[in-house]
């Protein structure tokens, strides 16, 4: 058994493939690759595989992880070249490492970097958000719909163009197990506190995923 992390990208051709069709899409992949799986044991045996923090339906990103375990050993360049040729239009592995242990723990990762582009009215100066002690929005949880200060798990955020009523914005924010952030709910923030701002269409991307400051590979 060999275990590595992959980084994968997804783009807009399979942006509304849900966490659950992707993981019946990569088994369908390792079996067109002819690599083989390494499966748990008990009575309901499944490939041993770890996706790091599902992407929502519509986001696109270029820095997703997961950690699979193969029968067999496989060098880091076969593994990206054999994974890509089997995979559907859409997706692609863009690193790999072979690991030991828990030597890159993907379920660590606890800050993602989005770019949100969006169609607005008002005022889109999502700076002076960082103004505020605290940021209260209605945020989705497994109790229903709750009030929440996201303030302390917005990390930077910064608009990086603005034209013809469209923005687009950066920002750093909390992923992960211990708190979940998504850039939904820092623009329902932008329009709660923003003078008169109102958000249109958005396509969101995911740039970076880290441990603290440490991207993974």
């Amino acid at each position: 058994m060999s275990n590595y992390v992959l980084k994968y990208s997804r783009d807009d051709r399979v942006k509304y493939i849900s966490h659950l069709d992707f993981v019946r899409l990569f088994h369908r992949t390792i079996r067109r690759s002819g690599m083989n799986f390494v499966f748990s044991q008990g009575f309901n045996p499944h490939p041993i595989m770890t996706v790091a923090q599902p992407l929502s339906v519509g986001v696109t990103s270029d820095c997703e992880y997961m950690k699979v375990g193969f029968d067999g050993e496989y060098s880091e360049q076969e593994i990206i070249e054999t994974i890509n040729n089997a995979f559907p239009p859409g997706y692609k592995i863009l690193a790999a490492k072979h690991v030991e242990g828990k030597e890159i723990d993907i379920t660590r990762i606890d800050r993602a970097v989005y770019t949100a582009e969006f169609e607005y009215e008002g005022n889109a100066e999502p700076e002076k958000l960082l103004l505020y002690d605290e940021l209260k929005v209605m945020k989705k949880s497994k109790s229903g719909l709750k009030e929440s200060d996201i303030r302390p798990y917005i990390y930077s955020i910064e608009k990086t163009a603005d034209e013809n009523g469209i923005a687009v914005i950066r920002m750093c924010i909390a992923i992960g197990s211990v708190y979940n952030l998504k850039p939904q709910s820092v623009i329902d923030a932008m329009e709660k506190y923003l003078d008169n701002f109102k958000a249109g269409f958005m396509t969101v991307h995911r740039n970076l995923m880290t441990i603290g400051d440490k991207e993974l590979l």
